[in-house]
């Protein structure tokens, strides 16, 4: 029973890999079409080179998620950040201070020397 499946996959591997595939501008169909060039598509590659391939991609996915957990166990083992050279507190609890536009003499405002940017009030 084994065998007649096998030997069917096989058929059917190589039915498959005997489509005729045109390249019509910048499209791919299996019919062909004017200006179209026929394209080779069939797998070049052996059962054991196939079977290599999935055995090295089942590889890197075991070392990527192993890598991962580290990664993960790393951050949550990690040391706070420390701030050095931050603000100090009582600049922070400071006030800020918005630009007073002066009369001059003769009544008009007159801007402050330096601009600063006020939110307007809601």
């Amino acid at each position: 029973m084994k065998t007649l499946f096998a030997t069917a996959l096989a058929i059917l591997a190589t039915t498959t890999a005997a489509q005729q595939v045109w390249r019509c501008g910048s499209s791919y169909q299996q019919k062909p079409c004017e200006g179209g060039a026929q394209i080779e598509v069939s797998d070049t590659r052996t059962a054991a080179d196939a079977a290599n391939a999935r055995a090295s991609v089942q590889s890197d996915l075991k070392t990527a998620a192993a890598l991962e957990k580290s990664r993960h166990d790393a951050e949550k083992n990690a040391p706070k950040a420390l701030v050095i050279g931050g603000v100090p507190k009582e600049a922070a609890s400071a006030p800020k201070q918005v630009a007073q536009h002066h009369k001059d003499s003769k009544g008009k405002k007159k801007e402050p020397e330096n601009f600063t940017a006020v939110a307007p009030k809601k």
